[in-house]
């Protein structure tokens, strides 16, 4: 008898780790999202009669040094790191793999001169370009996005065009075009289904590099600019406070949490997918 072959989604719901890490980001996420709704008290009021008030039912996390509820803010700082963070990764994964799939399909000079291009887009270090758009455009997170947008896009285009290459010399696409197909049918419902499972891995590590950059430059003070809420900008302000870790700690832990979670099964789903190729 032969053994029925495990789907790879059904294989990584299997693993509980992946169970607990896809509850921990889902619930997150769903909080963040629901924040006008979760959170009771305004993320922007100052209250300075409260200010650095401990736990409590009133303020589950406290309250900084401004008399902000810290749980309203962690909640309406999540939308915007989780939010910019998802925006650079969706718009540098379609923009690169288009590019990618373009250069494959295309070839000759075109394809080696947009890969020279990216080349020497690569070169550069991403704060170098960052400080660049900064000192142009001036602050502020609507910049920094674009300046990371620059050079995200290129790791996808090597990726996609390397998939494509391969996935183009396949019998079933030469089948298709002699079945009379177009090529944008062909690279739309063949290559392009095809190629997506084997880049979910880097979307998915992808996702918590941009996370973790977005939180820096806001850190640094170039990003998200006060009085709105951000991770990475209230454990900046946390640094003045280092007697009231609770200004750093709780927007520490939710980025360490979306980082871990979305690493760990970005690294599954690329050994699962090893598994299915062996």
């Amino acid at each position: 008898m032969v053994k029925k072959k495990t789907r790879p989604g059904w294989k990584l719901l299997a693993d509980r780790s992946v169970k607990v890490y896809l509850f921990l980001l889902m619930a997150l996420t769903a909080a963040c999202i629901l924040a006008p709704v979760v959170a009771v008290h305004d993320p922007d009021a100052i209250n300075l009669a409260d200010k650095f008030a401990a736990v409590s039912p009133a303020h589950p996390m406290g309250t900084d040094y401004l008399g902000r509820d810290l749980f309203a803010r962690v909640l309406w700082g999540g939308r915007n790191t989780l939010g910019y963070a998802a925006l650079i990764t969706a718009v540098s994964a379609v923009l690169g793999t288009g590019v990618g799939m373009f250069c494959a399909f295309i070839g000759g000079r075109v394809d080696r001169m947009i890969m020279r291009g990216s080349d020497v887009l690569r070169s550069f270090p991403g704060i170098v370009l960052v400080m660049i758009v900064v000192s142009v455009r001036g602050v502020g997170i609507e910049n920094v996005c674009l300046a990371m947008m620059i050079t995200r896009w290129i790791w996808y285009a090597r990726m996609a065009r390397n998939l494509t290459r391969v996935e183009l010399g396949r019998s079933s696409v030469m089948a298709s075009r002699l079945a009379g197909s177009s090529w944008f049918k062909i690279l739309r419902r063949n290559v392009l289904m095809s190629i997506l499972p084997e880049m979910l891995p880097t979307l998915s590590l992808d996702f918590g590099g941009a996370l973790l950059a977005i939180s820096g430059y806001s850190f640094l003070g170039l990003g998200v600019l006060p009085p709105e809420a951000e991770w990475g900008m209230m454990i900046s302000d946390g640094r003045s406070y280092m007697d009231h870790p609770g200004m750093m700690f709780w927007p520490g832990l939710c980025v360490v949490a979306v980082v871990i979670s979305v690493n760990y099964l970005g690294d599954k789903i690329r050994d699962i997918l090893e598994e299915e190729r062996l």
